[in-house]
């Protein structure tokens, strides 16, 4: 299991682990545990631990962030092509984008198998030029020195299937989600979810609340919500609060963008949450206003928590929203077809009925193709 930064193994890949482990394999992880991606430390430890109690054998590959340096990437092949010397591997299952070719580049010289998961192209339609320029050539090059190459959308799916040259391409729902225990939750505990995290952080209970999850980052594209709630009168928006569970840089930017429009009461920054799913059910509405998303496990999370969601139209976001049945879709560059929907929704919030097309994007769904996946090269 190979990716360039653990944050990508520890994020989507325990199960995938599990279920290799089930099938009788030792699982080996390379990654780089030093330079650790888009998790805290004390995860990054827990990451650590939890592999050494699973008896998975871990390697540290100095990858760089990014698409490295020449001089990086060298030493990074390097790495890897001792550890193939010295492993006998079935094959490898490969992630992000400078972990996948990299890997897929060392595989290839010990004739070792490959599987690439692509958690998003870094081009898809809506997406810059340079990107297409950069990121489709090398996606294409790679293709031809993989087995099996995953998708998690349709859009994706659809282009791999056509432009790609793998030996098999397939797609999976993301990593999935608990549909089954959302769906067992009450309409009654999620009443008692909403008074609670409302009180804990000071909204009132007829207030209309807007949550996003997300780093904090220009991708997640967070200040297109002020933006929008920025252009209401102070009357449209008296009643209206917006809170985001996440960590990262633009805090500060978001909170100043807050206060040019005396909105700083109310406006929350959550940090890191593990109470997601309550946050959902004390929120009116969840809007995941994302410029580049592979398929987005918060925006599908409140879906099945039955929240209306406010969606980008980009590829995987797109997979789980049915306009005007569980929410809308609006262009993340836009904030007044944003702010057109929040004010249409205002007032009307409720729990959504269960929509039996989500039924695929359960984690069992998932697990059970992953394990087909893995069988099929393991009988070759």
């Amino acid at each position: 299991m190979l990716a360039a930064k653990a944050n990508m193994i520890q994020q989507f890949n325990h199960r995938n682990i599990k279920i290799l482990q089930n099938l009788g394999y030792e699982v080996h992880v390379a990654t780089n545990m030093v330079d650790f991606g888009s998790m805290s430390a004390e995860e990054n430890e827990r990451f650590k631990q939890w592999m050494n109690d699973n008896k998975v054998v871990a390697h540290q590959v100095d990858f760089e962030r990014r698409m490295g340096s020449l001089r990086g990437n060298i030493r990074s092949i390097q790495q890897l092509r001792h550890l193939f010397k010295d492993n006998n591997f079935k094959f490898i299952h490969v992630h992000s984008p400078l972990g996948s070719i990299l890997g897929r580049f060392v595989a290839k010289q010990f004739k070792v198998s490959s599987i690439y998961t692509a958690h998003g192209f870094h081009f898809f339609k809506g997406s810059s030029k340079k990107a297409w320029f950069i990121f489709y050539p090398l996606e294409w090059i790679f293709s031809f020195l993989t087995d099996t190459l995953i998708t998690i959308n349709d859009e994706d799916y659809e282009l791999a299937k056509k432009h790609m040259h793998a030996k098999r391409v397939t797609k999976i729902n993301g990593i999935g989600v608990d549909v089954e225990k959302a769906w067992q939750v009450t309409d009654e505990e999620k009443a008692k979810a909403r008074i609670r995290i409302r009180k804990e952080l000071n909204i009132p209970c007829d207030a209309f609340l807007i949550i996003s999850v997300g780093e904090l980052s220009d991708r997640k594209n967070h200040k297109i919500v002020l933006e929008a709630l920025k252009s209401m009168t102070p009357k449209q928006r008296q009643h209206v609060y917006y809170i985001i569970a996440g960590t990262g840089v633009n805090g500060e930017k978001l909170k100043q963008l807050a206060n040019s429009f005396n909105f700083e009461e109310h406006f929350k920054l959550l940090g890191y949450r593990t109470d997601i799913h309550d946050i959902n059910y004390a929120s009116d509405s969840f809007i995941f206003p994302s410029l580049q998303e592979g398929l987005a496990v918060s925006g599908l999370d409140a879906t099945v928590d039955a929240t209306w969601i406010i969606g980008s139209q980009r590829r995987g976001v797109s997979d789980y929203i049915l306009e005007n049945i569980n929410g809308n879709l609006f262009n993340p560059n836009d904030s007044d077809t944003l702010k057109a929907l929040i004010l249409k929704i205002m007032g009307k919030a409720e729990y959504l009925p269960k929509l039996d097309f989500l039924k695929k994007f359960d984690f069992r769904e998932v697990d059970n193709k992953m394990y087909q996946i893995y069988q099929e090269l393991d009988n070759e």
